[in-house]
């Protein structure tokens, strides 16, 4: 399919910028002590950019490690080991100029890295759950190389010299750009890999170069990053020490908070949460609204899902302002599609089903449910996974209830850990699912249900959607076919799309400065933070 050049040769060079300004405002008194105690919400598989595969990795490798680029606090993208870069007349060949940085142990990080790190990734010998990231801009030979018909070191990439990489594109990808800032193409230092292996993430073992690096690590308990002082902008790192703990109990976190012992509460237990904001309004802060998006996966290939009669009937049964406004209480807005509204260059629409009455999706989920064979003497039997964090159990309670009084389904939830949930490669009938945008464009949430994504819980597999997928990667604006995608997705009712973020109130300790949750990617780095003295 044809695309337009001239529009995508637009603003794709970007100036040199050699340093960051220090995030501490003019006048402020530092405290003595600058360390910190936050709640990562769970404890993570791995800290090594290949192996993340969910937000609480990427959280910790965003401050552990930096890729070509970053994103400032409005996301907008802004350098990061490169300091510029340029593409060719049609797109497919972009040249990064990188800065003059070391890793944690001193060593000079080269264009050398990012060709061994992006040829790591994509690897099938390293197993990445985010290989398929990688393949996102068709790099030259990605698909082949994942189907395993070409070596690794055929990727399209290369060091031209000691700071300058190349990256050669299959055809040209408007957002390209975009994705560099995310975790997983952070470079890792090759002899450190090579030497330890599986144990290289270790403390004494793990290099790093981005703001910290870690000291402890100690599973289940807490993890210690330390400031990293051969960071290439460490004058501007103003924290010595950060802990994060693995806690996935709202109420447990927010009782450390309360105790002094954690620095934030940003999920607050909805019965406490309008008392709690009153009492202490000089600690309450905003999380702006964030692309992410909450869904739950059907499986659309085995058991009762499989009928797309009884996902619609289970769709249509589920009401959206109790979940939002009586459960959750979190600003989030009721959602029956899958691709947030405010994401860049998508128009969105609403299916028939959103525009009717809670009864009259009741009703017709009734007849459906009827349709499929489904009755008292016959009841609809269904299994649903979800992680252990407190909101997801009441989530899940909560659904299993509307399913129950509708429709006469009998739901037997299966808890698992959160590390084992994101492994799982078996999902139930309902999977717990959700979404929070990688880069800002419709595709990285549409991107999940073509057919051959690793991420495709629900086992969606549909050709003309992934035609519409294809066609759309080399578009100047792929908006119809976005949309049209959007559209064949909620028509198989492959998901049970739920909501999305909105605006959301937390608590910050006074004494923390640089704490700004306005991102929309949820792209957050600690070297931004300071703590005030008293």
């Amino acid at each position: 399919m044809k695309f337009k050049t001239a529009l995508l040769c637009t603003a794709m060079f970007t100036a040199a910028v050699n340093s960051y300004a220090n995030p501490v405002p003019g006048g402020t008194v530092l405290a003595e002590k600058q360390e910190i105690v936050l709640n990562n919400s769970a404890e993570v598989t791995s800290i090594d950019p290949a192996k993340q595969g969910a937000e609480p990795a990427f959280n910790l490798g965003r401050d552990l490690f930096e890729g070509l680029t970053l994103q400032d606090k409005l996301g907008r993208t802004i350098p990061g080991i490169a300091t510029s870069w340029s593409a060719n007349s049609d797109n497919t060949v972009y040249t990064f100029k990188l800065r003059n940085s070391t890793w944690s142990n001193g060593e000079p990080l080269t264009a050398t890295d990012f060709v061994y790190s992006w040829q790591r990734l994509i690897d099938p010998a390293t197993a990445s759950p985010y290989s398929w990231f990688a393949a996102i801009p068709g790099i030259m030979n990605a698909d082949a190389i994942m189907k395993g018909e070409k070596p690794a070191s055929a990727l399209g990439v290369r060091a031209i010299d000691a700071q300058t990489f190349e990256v050669t594109l299959a055809a040209p990808v408007p957002f390209f750009v975009k994705l560099l800032s995310h975790p997983v193409l952070a470079p890792v230092h090759q002899a450190t890999v090579e030497k330890h292996g599986s144990k290289w993430t270790q403390p004494g073992n793990i290099v790093t170069n981005g703001a910290f690096t870690v000291s402890d690590w100690k599973v289940n308990e807490k993890m210690v990053m330390v400031k990293n002082d051969k960071y290439w902008d460490a004058s501007n790192v103003v924290l010595n020490k950060i802990t994060w703990l693995p806690i996935g109990d709202a109420n447990v976190s927010l009782n450390r908070f309360l105790a002094g012992e954690i620095a934030e509460a940003r999920s607050i237990p909805s019965a406490q949460k309008d008392k709690l904001l009153k009492k202490y309004p000089q600690m309450v802060q905003t999380h702006n609204a964030s692309l992410g998006s909450t869904f739950y996966y059907f499986n659309t290939v085995m058991g009762p899902t499989k009928d797309i009669k009884v996902r619609k009937a289970l769709a249509y049964s589920i009401d959206r302002d109790i979940i939002t406004k009586a459960i959750n209480k979190a600003g989030q807005v009721p959602m029956f599609t899958l691709v947030p509204p405010q994401t860049n260059g998508f128009t969105s629409y609403s299916p028939e089903f959103s525009k009717w009455t809670q009864k009259q999706r009741n009703e017709k989920a009734k007849a459906l449910i009827a349709e499929a064979g489904y009755s008292k003497a016959n009841p609809l039997k269904l299994s649903f996974t979800t992680p252990t964090y407190s909101k997801d159990i009441k989530m899940a309670t909560a659904m299993a209830g509307m399913w129950k009084q509708t429709l006469g389904a009998q739901v037997d939830i299966q808890q698992l850990e959160p590390k084992v949930f994101y492994a799982s490669t078996t999902p139930g009938n309902v999977h717990r699912g959700g979404w929070t945008a990688d880069y800002n464009e419709a595709s990285t949430w549409l991107d999940i249900f073509t057919s051959d994504s690793v991420n495709n819980n629900s086992k969606y597999a549909n050709a003309h959607y992934d035609m519409l997928m294809k066609s759309a990667k080399t578009m100047a604006d792929p908006a119809k076919e976005y949309n049209q995608a959007e559209r064949q997705l909620i028509d198989d009712m492959a998901i049970l799309p739920l909501y999305r973020n909105g605006d959301n109130k937390y608590l910050l300790q006074s004494k923390v400065g640089g704490y700004e949750l306005t991102n929309p990617e949820n792209s957050f780095y600690r070297k931004n933070l300071y703590i005030k003295a008293n």
